[in-house]
């Protein structure tokens, strides 16, 4: 598989945790959220307000959710432009360096982003949520035991958090711990089936696809693939998966089809984000 396609894949876990809805708790808002700052958004939990004062003026509590916003546009030059003199100001603000990190891990600048999200996480370790993305930093950056521990701290908040047991799947999947990555998919998706979440569970779906081939049961994986595609029909990679497990069962005609249906909607899928990217400024 091309590393692209396999970049893409894994990123889509993350940027469920950007998105406005779906099992996926939004960095800013949320129970964790609400345990790393003050009643109005401001600064960090437990701050006094001369301690923040005393850099300059602390930002309106509007701050932060139109950094937000802007991120979740993908408009991630001109967030930093707001949040890094704030963050020179106020270097004690662990949310604030939190959002300039998700400017860059927005950018797949993983290295960059996992500077800020591990200081963010030393000033304010109640903060859960930056456990996740700093997580998916480390495994990006091919630390995947720093990043399991990652995931596995964030889980003894919010046992059943699905990004994080993909996170994991995918991470024992690696070290051939495969009896695990099944375990840890098969549960992403019985919790996505739960909430409904289409996406969680085509991609879980298509990762225990993985596991069974790694198994030689071809037909099982086939099935799951089958039903992937079913749920998210705009995951292109998964015809190409598909594509190599039909050459298996001999079913040659229908893995040409699947190749070239992978190559339709991925060529469909890139020019929409062209346009998305055109649209953003980038």
């Amino acid at each position: 598989m091309p590393a692209t396609l396999f970049v893409m894949v894994l990123s889509v876990g993350v940027e469920g945790l950007l998105a406005q809805s779906g099992t996926a708790e939004p960095p800013t808002f949320g129970k964790h959220a609400g345990r790393a700052q003050n009643e109005n958004g401001a600064g960090p939990a437990g701050a006094k307000d001369d301690s923040l004062a005393s850099r300059g003026a602390l930002p309106s509590p509007d701050f932060l959710p139109v950094c937000l916003k802007l991120i979740r546009q993908r408009q991630t030059a001109r967030a930093r432009e707001l949040l890094e003199p704030v963050v020179v100001d106020h270097p004690e603000w662990a949310k604030a360096r939190f959002y300039l990190g998700l400017t860059y891990h927005r950018e797949k600048r993983y290295e960059r982003a996992a500077e800020l999200f591990k200081r963010a996480l030393e000033l304010d370790p109640l903060f859960h949520t930056q456990r996740v993305y700093y997580g998916w930093c480390l495994y990006y950056l091919g630390k995947p035991e720093a990043a399991r521990e990652m995931f596995e701290s964030y889980l003894e908040v919010k046992p059943d958090y699905p990004d994080a047991l993909f996170a994991l799947g995918l991470i024992a999947f690696d070290a051939d711990e495969v009896a695990s990555a099944q375990r840890l998919f098969e549960r992403v998706i019985v919790l996505a089936q739960a909430s409904n979440d289409a996406k969680t569970e085509a991609k879980a779906r298509a990762r225990l696809a993985d596991v069974l081939i790694r198994l030689d049961k071809i037909k099982p994986a086939k099935a799951q693939l089958d039903r992937s595609i079913m749920l998210n029909p705009d995951n292109f990679e998964v015809y190409y998966k598909l594509s190599r497990v039909l050459e298996r069962l001999g079913e040659h005609e229908a893995a040409q089809a699947a190749r070239l249906k992978h190559d339709e909607v991925r060529a469909r899928i890139m020019k929409k984000d062209i346009r998305r990217r055109e649209k953003a400024g980038e």
